[in-house]
């Protein structure tokens, strides 16, 4: 499966332009960059091919894990960090507590298994520790108007992601296992602040693991 996974993703990567490219680059590295800060132990799931890994690398011990073996070439070329080929969707091949920082840009949505994602996203990390990532609206007044057309909104977004998510439906989500959640909304819509279930392109979130006095 790994296997599969990997070549269908380096086809689709490479086709439609997607090595040195990174969605809403600048807002969501900066973010990237202020939450996790320095000297982190940081595992980044799902980083291509370091684009976006490179705006909080600095300062850090990097772990990086993809399920495109090219991808990960690249990514070793432009960073010094573990490189781990790895396929999302089975649990994750490091020890309880292993990292400060779990970053996952961009790629719930592409995992089938997404909570048992998260689920080891918490067991991989340090009791305290942060997890930080980003998702699409997928429910943006655009994509409905689309929906309602007739339009098939998983060819028009982006034929890899096998799950949309939602403003409730990511908070509900993170909330089951971490504590401090949350999810903020981004986009360039005047309204997306205001009205992020319509409007916001994006969903940014926090949430911390909790120490081992807290239930």
């Amino acid at each position: 499966m790994k296997e599969s996974l990997s070549s269908m993703y380096r086809d689709f990567h490479a086709r439609n332009g997607k090595y040195g490219f990174a969605h809403h680059l600048t807002t969501k590295g900066a973010f990237f960059k202020e939450m996790v800060g320095k000297n982190q132990k940081v595992l980044d799931l799902g980083c291509r091919d370091g684009v976006m890994t490179s705006t909080f690398a600095s300062g850090n011990e990097i772990t990086c894990v993809d399920v495109d073996d090219h991808a990960l070439q690249l990514c070793g070329a432009k960073l010094s960090a573990t490189l781990v080929w790895h396929d999302l969707n089975d649990p994750l091949p490091f020890e309880d507590g292993s990292f400060d920082v779990v970053v996952l840009s961009d790629v719930l949505e592409h995992v089938l298994l997404h909570e048992q994602l998260v689920k080891e996203c918490n067991r991989v990390m340090k009791c305290g520790g942060w997890f930080y990532g980003s998702t699409p609206n997928a429910f943006y007044w655009s994509n409905r108007i689309k929906m309602l057309r007739g339009i098939d909104l998983v060819e028009y977004i982006d034929p890899t992601h096998v799950r949309h998510f939602a403003l409730d439906s990511l908070a509900q989500l993170l909330a089951g296992l971490f504590h401090n959640v949350e999810v903020i909304p981004y986009g360039r819509h005047p309204f997306s602040k205001r009205w992020p279930t319509l409007f916001a392109n994006d969903f940014l979130w926090k949430a911390q693991k909790p120490e081992d006095n807290l239930p």
